[in-house]
């Protein structure tokens, strides 16, 4: 017997006790599902995860599988959240590492799966591309969810908070003034930004004319500036300081097209079928470069 034959038997061998183990839980009952409500990713179904190579990477996402479902079953979003975001991670990182070696899994889950996603999709852009933002939001809420707050807010206070942005509008400004320069001005504004990366996403330009007008867009918000009059009335504080680079008739102004809190609205909704289809694309995607 050859190497080939040998290795299709022991395929065949396995697949056949699965098989058995399933139906022994089905019979033993060990599966318990409401009906209504069956929020389990069936991963036997994904062929590339039936190949022996990758049953104990199977076994470790249908454990966080099973703790998700029960989740679901308990209404508890969060919790829920938290436990797909471990399987987005083992699949990302599963991903990172065949694509890319070990010195990549260091990057940030983010990044990892930003990088994951230009692989897949074609001129892919991650503020538009509803897999992408789904995806991010689940992770979004197991990072809000998983740390303390010491200002004792509810866990949908802290998600609001989270996923709020602010477009504000210039007008009349210096046409000379950067890119880099107006970021550094509403850095003031966001919890993180990177002033060595000009190209950083937050603060975010998001319109800019020759007429001096300009729309920036905000998030990850730090508390105090959590909506348009605060960061308006500290820019015209501080207009002695600030005239000098975005020009003495400069106007500042909230955008009458505020972005609508997205995240909030997901973790209101709690879509747990759109979650489902969107996890089964996403481990079929990943499957066709694991292969």
């Amino acid at each position: 017997m050859d190497i080939i034959q040998q290795k299709i038997l022991e395929q065949i061998n396995f697949n056949l006790q699965s098989i058995s183990l399933y139906i022994e839980k089905l019979s033993k009952a060990e599966i318990k599902l409401d009906s209504n409500k069956i929020d389990l990713i069936d991963y036997s179904n994904h062929e590339w995860l039936n190949m022996l190579e990758y049953q104990d990477l199977k076994k470790r996402l249908e454990e966080y599988n099973e703790q998700s479902t029960d989740a679901s079953m308990k209404n508890n979003f969060a919790e829920y959240c938290r436990k797909v975001c471990l399987q987005i991670e083992i699949l990302v990182n599963k991903f990172t590492e065949k694509r890319c070696g070990d010195e990549k899994l260091q990057d940030s889950q983010y990044k990892k799966l930003r990088d994951f996603f230009k692989t897949a999709k074609e001129n892919f852009n991650q503020y538009q591309d509803r897999e992408y933002k789904l995806i991010s939001y689940i992770m979004e809420i197991r990072n809000v969810g998983s740390h303390g707050d010491h200002n004792g807010r509810s866990i949908l206070q802290r998600i609001e908070l989270k996923g709020k942005s602010i477009k504000i509008k210039l007008q009349k400004t210096n046409n000379t003034v950067s890119l880099k320069e107006i970021q550094n001005i509403f850095s003031e504004f966001v919890s993180y930004y990177d002033k060595y990366n000009p190209k950083t996403n937050n603060p975010r330009i998001t319109d800019r004319t020759e007429e001096g007008y300009i729309v920036i867009t905000l998030s990850n918000l730090k508390d105090k500036y959590f909506d348009c009059n605060s960061i308006i009335h500290y820019i015209e504080s501080n207009r002695t300081t600030l005239r000098h680079k975005l020009g003495n008739e400069f106007k500042i102004l909230p955008d009458k097209h505020q972005h609508p809190n997205e995240l909030k609205i997901f973790f209101e909704q709690q879509d747990y079928a759109e979650i489902k289809h969107t996890m089964n694309w996403f481990i079929q995607e990943i499957g066709k470069h694991l292969k």
